[in-house]
């Protein structure tokens, strides 16, 4: 007989195919929306990563630029970001950071008469002057255009009360921020206590004959005063009110262990560890061993006796300050410039000023002398009235 097929399979297969190409479908539909759903979350991340790439140059990039500076600290050194040489150079033109840029005095808190000492406050960017024509300390902000001051010590008229002063010359901080002022004409030095102001009275640390300017050495707490009547570096041990002559004390003349009317004085504690005196009278600069005395003999570092205006020469130098070289900086008064002296140099060349008068590039009578953090070159223009900053411009 003949074999029959039967069809009652055939659905069944049918129904298998449909279902197996259903669940093809969907895995790739599965499939499709997972790749949708991925693809924009890696591009996002990817432009994350970029971002955060771009965003970390720019960080390493700002930090070339000048640090932030604590209003906090009360530390008053800081280290310069950059080393002196004797090729380095400043800008010829100043910018005035206090006082008129026109050389008028004033009394109000954006004026000067007469400024003659200056303190530089590192890590807080701040100058303290002394205001000699106003009879008062000034703290203010080293920015430009210029900050108003703010009066920390005197401001109450001429006079010798503890809250007054006469003739205001040097002043400084030492390591706790108490402030120093030689005032001349009462024959004192007087401390004031941190965040003075204008009625805070101080206290006599010691009596000279007419102080003039005084530096602290911030690794013994000695402080040194410069005596013009007794022709004489006076030394109060450890900040104590016992004092010893550092050098001088023997007349006046021109000898190797006399002055003539002594004004500057600077104790480099870190890098020469030597007394430097500015032998006014004498046109010179003197420079002594630690732990001199009255009968230390010290060595003539720049100018001689005679006043001039030649490169070997000095006329009423005011101030000295020393870099990490050993090189002296001096600022000499009638010739209206600051000198820069190497090592055993016999002569010095002029790096700012050098004519009278109130463009920025002139001084009249310049004063104390110092750097900034940046090595920028800070010059008391005392008949000016003003401060000014010479920019370093290389190193």
């Amino acid at each position: 007989s003949e074999t029959v097929t039967s069809n009652a399979t055939q659905p069944e297969t049918l129904c298998h195919y449909l279902k197996a190409r259903k669940a093809t479908c969907i895995t790739f539909t599965i499939i499709v929306v997972a790749l949708i759903t991925i693809i924009p979350v890696v591009i996002h991340i990817r432009k994350r990563i970029s971002n955060v790439d771009t965003s970390t140059t720019e960080i390493i990039v700002t930090t070339t630029k000048e640090p932030t500076l604590t209003s906090n600290s009360r530390t008053t050194s800081t280290t310069p970001v950059s080393t002196l040489s004797s090729q380095s150079t400043w800008s010829q033109n100043a910018i005035t950071i206090f006082g008129s840029q026109a050389g008028t005095s004033g009394s109000s808190l954006s004026l000067l008469n007469n400024p003659i000492g200056m303190y530089y406050d590192g890590p807080n960017n701040m100058l303290i002057v002394s205001d000699f024509g106003n009879h008062r300390i000034l703290q203010f902000s080293i920015n430009y255009p210029p900050s108003v001051a703010t009066v920390i010590a005197g401001g109450n008229d001429y006079g010798c009360k503890m809250n007054q002063f006469t003739v205001t010359i040097g002043v400084a901080f030492d390591s706790s921020r108490q402030l120093y002022v030689a005032d001349s004409d009462c024959n004192r030095t007087i401390k004031f206590p941190a965040n003075s102001n204008s009625t805070t009275s101080g206290t006599c640390v010691g009596s000279v004959s007419q102080p003039q300017n005084l530096c602290i050495n911030p690794s013994t707490g000695d402080i040194y005063v410069a005596s013009y009547d007794d022709n004489a570096v006076y030394k109060f041990i450890g900040g104590s009110e016992t004092a010893v002559v550092a050098a001088g004390g023997n007349g006046d003349g021109n000898a190797l262990n006399q002055f003539a009317g002594p004004n500057g004085v600077y104790y480099d504690y870190l890098y020469t560890n030597a007394l430097y005196v500015t032998d006014t009278r004498n046109h010179r600069v003197m420079k002594f061993p630690p732990d001199s005395t009255s009968a230390t003999y010290g060595t003539i570092v720049a100018g001689d006796d005679e006043a001039g205006s030649g490169a070997n020469q000095l006329n009423n130098p005011r101030s000295t300050l020393i870099d990490s070289q050993g090189t002296l900086y001096i600022s000499d008064g009638d010739n209206n410039r600051v000198q820069r002296w190497l090592q055993n140099s016999s002569s010095g060349t002029t790096v700012v000023g050098g004519t009278k008068g109130t463009a920025s590039n002139q001084l009249d009578f310049p004063e104390q002398i110092l750097f900034d953090k940046y090595n920028n070159l800070l010059v008391v223009d005392r008949s000016n009235n003003r401060v000014q900053r010479f920019k370093l411009t290389r190193c």
